[in-house]
């Protein structure tokens, strides 16, 4: 059997590496782990084709090393492109890229202050209490975040692509985008600098209406809307800065009957 050694308390890097190596690489699927005191020369004296380090060691997937700018998890993930593990697939390989950079400016030191703080993964990750048994627990709960934050990764890409066929129109809210998509979201849309968004979800065949300002009430296309399509359920969001009918959270909303190029008109007529 195949085990993957790191220190015990893993920081996030060695969690990514390890978590890697059992996603991507075959062997390494069903692999047990070993925790042991942090040491540069472990490897030389153990490692084998069964037995490899992560993130400690002094081994090939070791970042203490003079001269090395990266982090346990980024040098699993090359390690992999270069044997082909890694799929082709470009929104998978797209949303990896981001992962492991992420994972190297936070194990380097450069990331934003704001990811290094008590409400961040790395913060919460590790426990230091120096057991093998929480170092486990650890690594598991690391690697169900990372898998999660795959998923999210993996959705951004997607809405990148769906977003190059966005439609642009003027409305009295100023500049505005329509976009038919299963992952665009609001927080995609603040990202890219409009008044107004309008995202239709075939797979819910849910609307909403959105726009990032405060200070803009689309309460006039709610009231539209519920003129043309009195049945379907549309919801007007406390804040007046959403315009919301049905989702993935409400599954039993009734669908609104209107196409994607009237609702367009909607927001244009306002």
């Amino acid at each position: 059997m195949k085990t993957l050694v790191t220190h015990i308390n893993p920081h996030l890097d060695d969690i990514a590496g390890i978590w890697l190596l059992k996603k991507f690489h075959p062997d390494f699927k069903d692999a047990g782990l070993e925790f042991v005191s942090a040491a540069h020369d472990l490897a030389a004296k153990e490692e084998n084709k069964d037995k490899v380090f992560v993130g400690t060691g002094g081994g090939e997937f070791d970042e203490h090393k003079e001269g090395l700018d990266t982090c346990a998890g980024t040098l699993v993930y090359e390690y992999l492109k270069q044997k082909n593990y890694i799929p082709k697939d470009e929104i998978m390989r797209g949303a990896l890229d981001k992962l492991t950079e992420w994972n190297r400016l936070i194990d380097t030191g450069r990331a934003p202050a704001s990811q290094m703080g008590a409400f961040s993964v790395q913060a919460f990750i590790r426990t230091r209490d120096n057991s093998p048994e929480t170092s486990k627990k650890s690594v598991e709960l690391g690697i169900e975040i990372l898998e999660r934050i795959l998923v999210v990764l993996k959705r951004r890409q997607r809405s990148a692509k769906d977003w190059e066929k966005r439609v642009e129109f003027t409305t009295k809210f100023g500049k505005s985008f329509a976009v038919v998509s299963e992952t665009v979201d609001r927080e995609f849309c603040k990202e890219q600098e409009g008044d107004l968004f309008l995202m239709y979800n075939p797979k819910y065949k849910s609307v909403q209406f959105f726009t990032p300002s405060f200070k803009t009430d689309l309460e006039p296309i709610y009231k539209k809307l519920k003129s043309l399509d009195p049945e379907a359920s549309w919801f007007l969001h406390q804040s007046h800065h959403m315009v919301i009918c049905g989702s993935a959270s409400a599954p039993d909303s009734k669908p609104s009957r209107l196409p994607f190029e009237q609702l367009v008109a909607v927001a244009e007529s306002i």
